[in-house]
């Protein structure tokens, strides 16, 4: 028997509504499915939300990426790059954050 937690799509989609309303509707999308394809251990929704959503961002929304092609991804640069890249996860996903939706 496998352990951990699939949340539902409608559960998800509501903790989306109530405390990232502002992510734009394509990240949400492509969040919400991730979400989705795991089963998650010992892990609340709003943990996940934020394991997924710094996942994203740093990879997609930032130069992370770069810069660990760089640096040749050694285990050193890439906690650097992550360093270098953290401020602008954390305003991306505090944008993210506001009044839930209806």
């Amino acid at each position: 028997m496998q352990q951990g937690t699939l949340f539902t799509r409608r559960t998800v989609e509501r903790h989306f509504r109530k405390h990232q309303a502002r992510c734009p509707p394509e990240y949400r999308e492509i969040l919400i499915e991730r979400i989705l394809a795991k089963r998650w251990t010992e892990a609340s929704l709003g943990k996940v939300v934020g394991i997924v959503a710094s996942t994203f961002a740093r990879h997609q929304l930032t130069d992370y990426d770069r810069l660990l092609a760089i640096s040749g991804m050694a285990r050193a640069e890439a906690a650097e790059a992550r360093l270098i890249v953290s401020r602008e996860v954390s305003d991306i996903l505090e944008s993210w954050r506001s009044t839930a939706l209806p």
